[in-house]
């Protein structure tokens, strides 16, 4: 088999993630904004510009930063916000749309620090709820999910339809493990949106982590009925379709993703199909496109190594293992990958080195122990050899018992 490290996990599914998407409350424009993907400017860059004379008033100052908000020039938008609030400091809005610029500069906690003085602030009730939901987002880009969820659910609670807070307080209660709770507040954002492609994708995550594959499969296909063009829906029912053995529905689906987003993951999964459905040069070539679509991804590499080694080409695959290493160092499965490669050339002590590398950043990898005592034995070292195998059996591997058995009596 072709495929011996595949990343199966549910969280590798893939989902629409909204708490990218800030709003931003400006009373010029209402108009929601999305994080770009081009690399924002470094908030410590200088800035240089020509303010307003200082007869002008707060509201002309607000006014051009929400223009340079708008424009994507955050850093000048912050420094307009900045002298708005020097003139009015009760100018909630301010803080609130400055917040907003930092955010998309990557400056976390100080939009934290804008938007606490804002609530303490008298404010619309719009202002207040979006306000709450803004500071849980940023709270949720600093990985302090308890935080973030406390701000969504002060949003609720303030906005009890605002679909938008359901949807990243699920998101938030995923990643903490609290999948019950993450269904109910996927199903509410149903509830209020049921046309949302992207929630039912989310609520099909979530029975694939709790094991009801049927219902995900039923909720990714809904997800597809109302959006054709959604890529993602497409993947996460392949996934599911994959570990139920269906590979040439599976198949078909990475196909749809790969046709309406091709990226390096989706890749590598139908390639792990490939293999599945012994298509080897679909699979070699979809690896290697995987590769091809981001130098950096490790996994693809490794599992093309792994397609080599079972086509015999040993030196070829250790040429592939040792990038996914020079990638990713700690590696511990593309270590043990390459030892493997080495002891088929014989080269055992270079396989030793590589098993011992792999126990060293895997400590309880039994099978590196029980191939680094064959590989012992290969050189001699019976000692070496009946200590590892000793220890591979502790931590439970069955094969170890039997080589034992016949060769430490």
């Amino acid at each position: 088999m072709c495929i011996p490290y595949i990343i199966q996990k549910i969280e590798k599914m893939k989902k629409v993630n909204i708490s990218l998407a800030f709003v931003s409350i400006l009373l010029i424009s209402s108009s929601g904004y999305s994080f770009s993907k081009k690399q924002p400017q470094n908030l410590s860059s200088i800035v240089t510009i020509v303010l307003y004379k200082d007869s002008a008033s707060a509201s002309s100052y607000f006014s051009t930063g929400i223009q340079k908000n708008n424009a994507k020039e955050y850093s000048e938008a912050i420094a307009y916000f900045s002298k708005a609030l020097e003139l009015d400091p009760s100018l909630g809005s301010a803080y609130l749309n400055r917040a907003y610029a930092k955010n998309k500069l990557l400056d976390y906690k100080s939009a934290l620090s804008d938007y606490s003085k804002a609530l303490q602030m008298k404010l619309t009730w719009e202002e207040s709820y979006e306000a709450y939901f803004n500071k849980g987002l940023t709270f949720a880009l600093l990985e302090n999910l308890k935080e973030a969820m406390s701000d969504f659910s002060y949003a609720i609670k303030l906005n009890p339809e605002y679909a938008d807070a359901y949807y990243n307080r699920s998101i938030a209660k995923g990643k903490t493990g609290d999948y019950y709770g993450e269904l109910l507040d996927i199903n509410k954002v149903i509830s209020l949106r049921p046309a949302d492609d992207n929630a039912f994708n989310s609520r099909g995550i979530v029975k694939s982590k709790q094991g009801s594959l049927l219902e995900a499969i039923r909720d990714f296909s809904k997800a597809i009925e109302l959006n054709r063009a959604n890529p993602q829906p497409y993947f996460n029912r392949a996934l599911v379709l994959y570990g139920l053995d269906e590979y040439l529905a599976s198949l078909n689906d990475f196909n749809m993703a790969i046709q309406l987003s091709p990226d390096a993951e989706t890749y590598n999964r139908r390639a792990n199909v490939k293999c599945r459905l012994n298509d080897f040069r679909g699979a070699f070539d979809d690896y290697t496109s995987a590769i091809k679509m981001d130098n950096n991804y490790y996994i693809g590499y490794l599992n093309r190594g792994s397609l080599k080694f079972d086509l015999k080409d040993y030196q070829s695959a250790i040429d592939d293992y040792t990038v996914a290493i020079r990638i990713k160092p700690d590696y511990s499965i593309a270590y043990y990958n390459r030892g493997m490669a080495r002891g088929k050339l014989s080269d055992h002590k270079g396989e030793i080195e590589d098993y011992t590398l792999a126990i060293e950043y895997k400590p309880d990898y039994e099978n590196a122990y029980n191939q680094r005592g064959m590989a012992k034995r290969e050189i001699g070292d019976m000692m070496g050899c009946c200590q590892d195998l000793d220890k591979a059996i502790k931590l439970g591997c069955d094969l170890a018992y039997d080589n034992i058995i016949e060769y430490c009596k």
